[in-house]
């Protein structure tokens, strides 16, 4: 069989010779590409770096592009567990593995559907391929398409960049004290016996997307930290995983945090967080009057600051009305959404922006407009070295519609980014 596919192995490798990597590679030998050469998968795996804060990119762009993955969860591994949730961001399946022998996974893991599996024992290892088999069989003849809405890849990177820098920037320059959380004040989460300190426990509750993990953390670190930075590094990660508690203190503390000497970046970050928030938990609606009025104030005052921060001030809201939209299907937000993105563009000419903007303009079926919009988009990542799946993906549809020539060269591009999208794509192509 002609392979069509990709899938990229999320594993735990070791050092050459060590048990972790007799055991990755006989996971990948034995179990995961047999079984999956019956279907055509090019299988792939990416050495893990030994720094738990620093990840591969060319790693990340395969666990978020390839049509497949397949997460070892064996040993319980930062990198791992981080490189899952990038994945479960889009939407693209995902198969959980774990050894037999191994411990219990985390709680908000160990709910998830998973394939285990012995390596010590023959009838085992059929096993396991049986029940890999009989996993991805049905995924592939959907054509591999999403299990759910997906975040477009710039926002996720953008998400996890923002709090990468904020946890490594808290962590290096203002050590934790190491007084008990519990002695501090009356209320606070008691530490666990876990050897990490609280903005490590911080970091992996927001690396597995865990909330009570990482409120539990929040509650640690509450009274160990100034007011504005506790706000500034910690509630603003934990409100934009989804955590209601984190999201309300977000709420109640803007107009402080707004009113305050932080710098104008902090606060377009603290306004992005507080709509991602609201994203997650479909509370758009509820916040809306809050995020308009920050956006008029951040407004006066962002005279001679950075255009790419000041930018914030219309494509948060732009997040913001697409969102209500999407709910709704009122198109008076839709069209609230393409203003905002259009002053934005006014102000700097960005990939992203123009990207929301050709979505929003799809959607009210100007197609040819919406072609131009996602033209301008590829030329930007063009110029960045990069290709983009969703921005291929909106670009192939708008020029189908459109009858333009360009269609086939993009489509081609977008076959060789992700087959299965491609395929998804041609699906929904020939129903139109």
């Amino acid at each position: 069989m002609a392979k069509k596919y990709s899938c990229f192995v999320i594993s735990p490798i070791g050092e050459s010779g060590s048990p972790t990597r007799r055991d990755a590679d006989f996971l990948l030998n034995l179990i995961i590409a047999p079984t999956l050469k019956e279907f055509g998968f090019d299988v792939m795996r990416g050495d893990h770096r030994s720094e738990a804060n620093q990840i591969d990119i060319d790693v990340i762009k395969s666990v978020q592009e390839s049509d497949l993955c397949i997460c070892n969860l064996s040993e319980p591994n930062i990198n791992v567990y981080y490189e899952l949730g990038r994945r479960d961001e889009t939407g693209k399946p995902v198969v959980l593995m774990k050894s037999k022998q191994s411990a219990n996974l985390p709680v908000d893991i160990a709910t998830r559907r998973y394939i285990e599996f012995d390596l010590t024992d023959p009838q085992g290892i059929l096993d396991a391929m049986t029940q890999l088999r009989n996993f991805v069989a049905p995924l592939v003849e959907k054509g591999l398409e999403h299990s759910s809405k997906a975040a477009s890849l710039y926002e996720i990177a953008e998400i996890l960049q923002r709090v990468e820098r904020k946890l490594d920037r808290a962590m290096t320059q203002a050590p934790v004290a190491s007084t008990p959380a519990a002695t501090v004040s009356t209320g606070t989460a008691a530490e666990t016996d876990d050897g990490l300190t609280p903005f490590e426990r911080m970091r992996l509750a927001l690396i597995q997307k865990n909330i009570p993990a990482a409120e539990a953390a929040m509650e640690q670190l509450q009274y160990r930290m100034d007011k504005m930075r506790f706000y500034d590094v910690v509630v603003e990660q934990v409100a934009a995983i989804g955590s209601r508690k984190a999201g309300q203190m977000l709420v109640d503390f803007a107009q402080e945090f707004i009113d305050s000497d932080m710098s104008f970046k902090k606060k377009t970050e603290y306004l992005g967080c507080l709509v991602s928030y609201a994203s997650r938990t479909d509370t758009e609606m509820q916040i809306i009057d809050l995020v308009e009025r920050i956006c008029a104030q951040l407004e006066g005052i962002c005279e001679d600051e950075d255009p790419g921060d000041v930018v914030q001030i219309y494509n948060q809201p732009n997040r913001l009305y697409y969102g209500i939209y999407a709910t709704t299907s009122d198109e008076t937000w839709l069209d609230k959404a393409i203003e905002a993105l259009q002053k934005a563009l006014r102000i700097t000419q960005q990939g992203f922006l123009y990207f929301n903007l050709a979505l929003c303009v799809s959607k009210k079926r100007d197609y040819e407009a919406a072609a131009r919009y996602a033209e301008k988009c590829l030329e930007f990542d063009e110029q960045a070295n990069k290709e983009d799946v969703d921005h291929l993906e909106l670009a192939c549809e708008m020029y189908y519609r459109i009858s333009d020539p360009k269609f086939q060269d993009t489509f081609s591009k977008l076959q060789n980014v992700s087959s299965g999208k491609a395929m998804l794509l041609m699906r929904k192509l020939r129903n139109l």
